[in-house]
């Protein structure tokens, strides 16, 4: 019998410290959202990188949790949903968003397909909450 040991390497762990004015907003923060420090240190972090790669978007707090959307404009799981699986632009997604610019609409895409797991299950819980 042979085994087989895999290596998976474990995040590697990242400090700082946090000035006191931070600290006690951050920990509010956290509590609101049932977030562990660590989780929400995460959180931040993946939340800051997004935004920096896709500018339109931003992070808003729903009853389902916290959620991708173009600012002012829908929430990314609607846009990949009305996409479908391609994630592509279409005439028909551009007239179902008339009222959102077509490189913001390609943004939103940009982001659904590079978090294409989050996205779906956004997608799934929706459909399930619709009874479709």
């Amino acid at each position: 019998m042979m085994v087989y040991h895999v290596y998976v390497p474990l995040p590697r762990p990242i400090c700082t410290r946090l000035p006191s004015e931070l600290e006690g907003p951050l920990e509010r923060r956290f509590f609101e959202l049932d977030w562990t420090p660590s989780r929400g240190m995460r959180e931040i972090a993946r939340e800051w990188l997004a935004v920096q790669r896709y500018p339109r978007l931003e992070f808003r707090d729903t009853p389902a949790g916290r959620r991708a959307a173009l600012r002012e404009g829908p929430e990314i799981w609607e846009i990949a949903a009305a996409a479908g699986p391609s994630r592509a632009m279409s005439a028909a997604l551009g007239q179902r968003f008339a009222w959102v610019q077509a490189d913001a609409l390609d943004e939103a895409l940009g982001y659904a397909r590079e978090h294409r797991d989050e996205i779906d299950r956004v997608i799934a819980r929706e459909e399930r909450l619709a009874g479709g």
